[in-house]
């Protein structure tokens, strides 16, 4: 598992939904395809010196990063959800679908689910802690991409057998130089961001969000970047499906 193979994209995974009574049915395994976001859609001020660091070029950065959450998000739903990952990928053999699910989506900026609806939605942060920084604010908006068409996802949802559809919207790393966690060495807070929503097998919105977390400025391995800071985020995606879940 040291490398996904280049076209590797989407991954179906099935997990148990929680939450069911002791007297209720053996628990229904469900199962989520996770879209990995447009490779225009990786927005960074950090991946020269990341690349660097990483002995690598930017695009292969960009290609790491890409690949890495997937991973990531799949290894959380073999942990959390006593996952099953078949040996079945997305667009392994059948690029056109990627592509098809891309030409179809539309931007927009829109409220997190957390700012719409508070009480349904407790506004939780992913943000490492340990580090003196300047006190965060909690993101009020996200990039969403919604899908044009209305029967793209459900007919996927009928070709792969996918109960939910997490779309990545949008990658973001932004240096901040206004917060310092270092003078001396000259050591800034990063933000990684990871946009998303949440669809149903009828194509229906669920949650929009972004999770974020926080990282230092002399943090640019790669592999580093990724181990330590992609399940974190892979987690708070997964909090917010067991929340939605219908």
């Amino acid at each position: 598992m040291n490398k996904l193979t280049n076209f590797l994209i989407l991954v179906l995974a099935s997990f148990s939904l929680l939450g069911q009574t002791s007297d209720s049915l053996p628990e229904r395994k469900m199962s989520v395809m996770v879209i990995p976001y447009m490779p225009a859609m990786h927005l960074s001020d950090a991946d020269q010196d990341i690349a660097e660091e990483s002995q690598m070029d930017i695009n292969e950065v960009r290609s790491e990063f890409r690949k890495g959450i997937v991973k990531k998000m799949n290894q959380r739903f073999v942990e959390v959800y006593d996952a099953q990952i078949p040996n079945q990928s997305f667009v392994a053999n059948n690029n056109g679908d990627i592509d098809m699910i891309y030409h179809s989506l539309a931007f927009e900026t829109d409220s997190t689910s957390p700012m719409k609806d508070p009480k349904k939605f407790a506004i939780k942060d992913t943000t490492i802690t340990g580090k003196k920084t300047k006190k965060k604010e909690i993101d009020k908006t996200y990039i969403d991409a919604v899908p044009r068409d209305p029967e793209l996802l459900p007919s996927f949802s009928k070709k792969y057998n996918a109960d939910y559809f997490i779309i990545l919207n949008e990658f973001d790393i932004k240096t901040h130089f206004d917060d310092c966690i270092d003078l001396a060495l000259k050591i800034y807070r990063r933000d990684l961001k990871i946009h998303y929503s949440i669809y149903n097998s009828r194509g229906e919105k669920l949650y929009g969000d972004v999770a974020v977390v926080h990282f230092p400025s002399n943090e640019n391995r790669v592999d580093q970047i990724v181990d330590q800071n992609f399940p974190k985020i892979a987690d708070y995606v997964f909090e917010s499906l067991r929340k939605v879940k219908d």
